[in-house]
């Protein structure tokens, strides 16, 4: 009791002495301190949502999974009521996203923001983004206190909004949105750390829509590039068929049906001019059609204005490329054709018989108009271009078939054979590993390609103890088979595809690791060592007392700079052979890394 009574006498002491001196009572700098406190509190609760989000963001691809998790977390840590994101059209306008939002219970019920509601702001409309342009945020901590223009009062009053807060979301440069946190029930005094917060999260928000447009441009190009993939292999194939084929109405259909697949069109068609007909007349002689759409075969098809005014052209290797019939400025006579077949939009090339226009390849599109790719027109260019060779010289493709025929089993044993002697260039002959020249190509090129990623490469250089002795024992004959054995025990050590084991020389193997550290050499070294130990090759003239084949081990580490060099490397694995050689054989020992 009197313990308590003197320190309450004493803060009053201190506190009247601070008060005389000018100086913060004691109360006052408790109450400082326990303010501080919480600060420091709500600061490290924001680091850990604002990592919490940041964690989320990058382990998901999904935009809507990233901001309705984005949003949740910040509903709950800046204890609001709603949490919403605006996005931008490119007129300035916008609307609230949906699938964004999140609104705590309670709140969820009203009339959201979501549903994405359009909400065009003028003052936006007119300066494209106003203040947010310039990265700013927006506090208002009670509508009704703010100022605002009755009109601008009574959109928020449809929404139950009495305070808000917002942040831009930029997306790299460029204003993309705004992050919004409405309170509905009640005025909000923003603090500084919410708002900051805020922002935070915005950014972040940028961040993950830039890597949302990145996965999708990659993922565009990769539909593009299988689509050229995929147009090359049908192109490869028909070139194939149109090479190997005497049945010009069979290649004619694979062609239509192919193409017309290749391209998702509605029709693709075969069309041949009559002869004498001076390019007036002909008719369809395959296709492949779509079974909404009339078919072509057979109908005869009489057209004054192609003679006169499109055969010329044709000749000189126009192809035409129509994406709106009716925007094309066709004459009549040409605009009814099309309508009789239901074409919307067109591509059509030449088809060349030596100097003559034997005919034409139509590609249609019945359903609507279509903005043609170049891929495409130059993917029918090159078709075209291939029935002219077929057209031309139909009557020799049984002998071409016969020579291409040789032609690639010539190639074809060439390429074995080539292979061969690679493949036997690279090997040691007597241990079937690669031999010296493998081993400096490779090296020199991991060496290069390590350097630039900075990425530790490994060496181990071993060889057999007391090999000489084992020679003159046991005769060449079988120091040539334990050579073999040891080079399969440590091959079977290496089960990734990236390491390699080589003749060094002699006795001495080397053991090539890309992005291996030193741990992973010695783990490597050790199996090495393990395997050849249990092999139990038979060897009673060492000066030890082991009856068997054993093998010394030198270990080099380093991450390849512009200031070393591979070799480098391989000295620091020899030094450290001898090292374990001069301790007694039969271990290893890892130099110093470089």
């Amino acid at each position: 009791m009197l313990d308590k009574s003197f320190r309450i006498i004493t803060k009053v002491s201190a506190n009247l002495l601070c008060k005389l001196l000018g100086q913060p009572s004691i109360s006052n700098l408790e109450t400082q301190l326990h303010d501080k406190h919480v600060q420091i509190q709500q600061l490290e609760e924001q680091e850990r949502a604002l990592y919490r989000v940041i964690s989320k963001i990058r382990a998901s691809l999904e935009l809507e999974t990233i901001f309705r998790t984005a949003t949740k977390e910040t509903c709950k840590l800046l204890r609001v009521e709603r949490i919403a994101v605006y996005r931008f059209y490119e007129n300035w306008g916008g609307e609230f996203v949906s699938d964004f939002e999140f609104a705590e219970t309670g709140w969820d019920d009203v009339e959201t923001l979501g549903k994405n509601t359009v909400w065009n702001d003028s003052y936006l409309q007119e300066n494209q983004g106003g203040r947010y342009r310039n990265n700013e945020t927006l506090v208002i901590s009670d509508v009704y206190a703010a100022g605002l223009s009755q009109c601008h009062l009574e959109i928020l009053e449809q929404f139950h909004i009495r305070a808000y807060a917002t942040a831009p979301i930029f997306v790299g440069k460029n204003l993309w949105g705004v992050l919004a946190a409405y309170q509905h029930s009640q005025l909000h005094e923003w603090k500084k750390l919410e708002i900051q917060f805020l922002s935070q999260i915005a950014t972040q928000l940028g961040f993950a829509v830039k890597q949302a447009e990145f996965l999708a441009q990659a993922e565009q190009k990769a539909a593009e590039l299988y689509k050229a993939n995929q147009q090359q292999d049908i192109l490869f194939n028909l070139v194939a068929e149109i090479r190997e084929s005497l049945n010009l109405d069979t290649l004619f259909k694979t062609t239509a049906r192919e193409i017309r697949k290749a391209l998702r069109s509605d029709r693709v068609s075969i069309f041949r001019f009559e002869p004498d007909s001076n390019y007036t007349s002909g008719e369809f002689v395959s296709e492949n059609v779509l079974p909404d759409y009339d078919s072509t075969i057979a109908i005869k098809v009489k057209d004054n204005c192609f003679g006169e005014k499109y055969a010329v052209a044709y000749q000189q290797g126009r192809i035409q490329v129509l994406s709106d019939v009716y925007q094309a400025g066709l004459k009549d006579c040409h605009l009814q054709l099309l309508e009789q077949f239901q074409i919307k939009a067109q591509i059509v090339a030449p088809l060349m018989k030596g100097k003559t226009l034997w005919g034409l390849l139509c590609v249609h599109q019945c359903d609507c108009s279509r903005e043609w790719k170049t891929s495409e027109i130059q993917f029918i260019r090159q078709l075209a271009a291939q029935f002219n060779v077929a057209l031309e010289h139909s009557e020799l493709l049984e002998q071409s078939r016969s020579q291409a025929n040789q032609l690639s089993q010539t190639n074809h044993a060439l390429e074995l054979a080539n292979s061969q002697l690679e493949k036997l260039s690279k090997l040691d002959a007597l241990t079937q590993i690669a031999n010296r020249h493998c081993l400096d190509e490779f090296l020199e090129q991991e060496w290069n390609r390590l350097r630039q990623t900075e990425n530790y490469l490994s060496l181990v250089l071993f060889d057999i103890d007391h090999f000489k002795d084992y020679n003159d024992s046991y005769g060449h004959l079988a120091g040539d088979e334990c050579l073999i054995q040891v080079a399969r025990a440590a091959q079977a050590v290496l089960k990734r595809p990236t390491d390699l084991l080589a003749r060094y020389g002699g006795e001495e193997f080397i053991v090539i690791l890309p992005n291996t550290n030193e741990s992973g050499a010695i783990k490597v070294t050790k199996l090495i060592q393990k395997s050849i130990q249990e092999l139990k090759i038979p060897h009673n003239k060492k000066n030890n007392f082991q009856c068997f084949v054993t093998v010394s081990l030198g270990v080099a580490i380093q991450k390849p700079t512009d200031k070393s060099s591979a070799q480098d490397l391989i000295n620091a694995a020899d030094k450290a052979l001898y090292k374990a050689k001069e301790q007694g054989r039969n271990r290893w020992v890892c130099a110093a890394k470089l």
